[in-house]
């Protein structure tokens, strides 16, 4: 039986690979092979978040709506960002904005000069900024999108850039993604859009509270 996941299985599958890595990280665990184990599920979260976000460009109706709403939640998701890490780091949604950001210059610039130099300074905007995933995160996006519909690539491409954060976890990541059926599934509407983006935040807030 071919076993296939909608986008909104892989929503699921990459929000509780997120919690269950932030569950790790920051509280911890005595025994250190549960606790590899953990972040190794944690590496699930995001390339599959990433995959979902070229997706989501590709599909959406409203590009503008859709960069406003991933740069508010990134604002929003700052300030538990910064209670729970105070090391100068800018939470991860600020590389996917950039990623998006790249995916627009990509598709509506005309030469080729100012693409590269455009994705450059993006690049570099991650990095200087200290952003979760940094270039790494930004470049696997791009990957994404530039390979659509491309998994064999999308995988050649995207797990050495990737392979720094540990290669089992990704290559789980990878596995997951590519049981991707093409369909949205059941989440759909604007409030379950907004919970999707909401869950970041909200999760961080709640491992502050809660440590």
């Amino acid at each position: 039986m071919k076993i296939e996941l909608n986008g909104s299985w892989l929503k699921v599958i990459a929000m509780l690979s997120m919690l269950t890595d932030h569950l790790a990280y920051y509280y911890g665990c005595d025994n250190p092979y549960v606790y590899d184990l953990l972040r190794t599920v944690g590496r699930i979260a995001f390339p599959t978040f990433a995959f979902l976000l070229a997706e989501g460009f590709l599909h959406t109706r409203n590009r503008l709506q859709y960069l406003t709403s991933l740069f508010v939640f990134a604002l929003l998701s700052e300030v538990p960002w910064m209670l729970l890490n105070h090391d100068g780091t800018h939470n991860v949604m600020f590389t996917l904005l950039a990623g998006i950001l790249g995916l627009h210059v990509i598709e509506n610039s005309k030469s080729r000069l100012v693409t590269a130099v455009c994705i450059s300074l993006l690049g570099l905007s991650t990095i200087l900024a200290d952003t979760d995933y940094s270039w790494r995160g930004f470049a696997l996006v791009l990957i994404f999108y530039m390979f659509h519909g491309r998994p064999v690539l999308q995988t050649l491409f995207g797990i050495p850039v990737m392979y720094e954060y540990g290669f089992m976890g990704i290559l789980l990541a990878f596995s997951i993604i590519w049981l991707y059926n093409g369909e949205r599934g059941f989440i759909q509407g604007k409030a379950w859009k907004y919970a999707f983006y909401a869950f970041y935040p909200a999760h961080l807030m709640m491992i502050y509270y809660l440590r």
